[in-house]
């Protein structure tokens, strides 16, 4: 029996739910099957907010379980949510001997995942069988949750009657590690967001100071390396890594010219508003920040972001670089302002392993299956902030 086709898609999130949308379009994946994945993820993270509401509810409730219920009463939880949370939660004593509350423990998790696969709905149960546990790294306290793992399928290519089905896996794989796995031969396509490729691939690269999957393909230095990216999946998910700081800010930074892009030479003045400062931002992308800005040489620091990171930039005189898409929770915050052009843009891109691409023909079926676009997003996407943002997009 020949390989399955390892296919990396994102285990979680927004991505995931656009991906496996896409694939039901392709009469890769069933249409009930994804539905039920999405709902249980959905319903998973839903248990680990309440748990991280409710303990912040039992330490200000005294770290007693019956003022925690009344407390929740008050915000509107529903009560045997609430009861049943609090019975499967961890305990700990603090330093003063009093009982904290912690998330579900892994165990735990996992009796409510073997739950679901044992459900009599077939396709819960399919779906549950699917999916495995994770740390999320994104919280404090690092609580498990339910993520895709992968599943197994079979594709049958339009017009082309007689011929067997290509077999192949969906698999769950971390942002981060995508382009690696493709490298190593772990993976042979990848539909995820071009964001993860630039900082694992700059030894394939003539310079590193790029900005898109498009610069990244022109700069490629195909020799030393067997990724190659083959356009974009076509999905509405276009996102920018952008510079965020309150109103005052921006008006000061604005005064000092220069073009909308950042680092667009050594002697772009934007930049000094970023000297001596320590700009929040999420750490996964440190190293493709610092390249772009040339952080060391002017003097740029980075600093993990706190959880509400737009807040922070909106209310005091920090500055970030974060992740915008819609523009939704901008345009909510009062007084915080994006200056200037993106520096990174993302979307999901479809990615393949040269190598195993000409070795297998299966594997170029499902790439004319997904036909990847060459068509540039950026344009539409910048418009569409801009009618959200208004005067906040500086």
């Amino acid at each position: 029996m020949p390989e399955p086709v390892l296919v990396a898609i994102p285990p979680k999130g927004g991505s995931l739910d656009d991906v496996l949308k896409k694939l039901v379009t392709l009469n890769w994946v069933r249409p009930e099957v994804v539905t039920a994945i999405r709902r249980l993820i959905r319903e998973d993270k839903r248990r680990v907010k309440l748990e991280e509401g409710l303990i912040e509810l039992w330490r200000s409730s005294g770290c007693e379980q019956q003022a925690t219920m009344r407390a929740a009463d008050r915000f509107g939880h529903d009560l045997d949510e609430v009861d049943a949370a609090l019975k499967r939660m961890r305990r700990y004593p603090d330093e003063q001997g009093r009982k904290q509350l912690d998330y579900t423990g892994k165990s735990g998790v996992e009796r409510l995942l073997d739950a679901l696969r044992h459900d009599p709905d077939a396709e819960i149960s399919e779906a549950a069988l699917s999916l495995h546990l994770q740390l999320d790294l994104t919280r404090p306290g690092k609580p498990s949750r339910m993520v895709f793992n992968h599943i197994e399928f079979e594709y049958y290519a339009p017009n082309r009657p007689g011929v067997m089905p290509i077999r192949a896996l969906l698999m769950g794989t971390e942002h981060e590690v995508t382009p690696s796995y493709l490298r190593k031969h772990k993976r042979d396509l990848s539909l995820t967001c071009y964001d993860a490729f630039h900082a694992t691939m700059l030894d394939a690269l003539d310079t590193p100071k790029i900005r898109n999957w498009r610069e990244l393909t022109a700069h490629l230095i195909q020799a030393n390396t067997d990724v190659r990216i083959l356009g974009s999946l076509g999905l509405d998910d276009y996102l920018g890594h952008c510079v965020m700081m309150r109103r005052t800010l921006a008006d000061r930074t604005l005064a000092l010219g220069g073009s909308r892009r950042w680092a667009d030479s050594p002697a772009d003045p934007k930049l000094a508003m970023l000297r001596g400062q320590t700009v929040l931002i999420d750490p996964q992308y440190e190293e493709i920040y610092g390249l772009i800005l040339d952080a060391h040489a002017n003097g740029i620091r980075f600093e993990t972001g706190p959880k509400d990171i737009e807040t922070a930039c909106a209310t005091s005189d920090r500055i970030a670089i974060y992740i915008v898409r819609s523009g939704g929770t901008v345009a909510v915050t009062p007084e915080l302002c994006v200056v200037g052009e993106e520096v990174i843009t993302s979307e999901t891109i479809v990615a393949v392993n040269q190598e195993r691409l000409d070795r297998n023909r299966a594997i170029g079926t499902l790439v004319e299956s997904l036909s990847p676009t060459q068509a540039d997003h950026t344009p539409a996407w910048r418009a569409k902030l801009a009618e959200r943002l208004g005067d906040r997009l500086v």
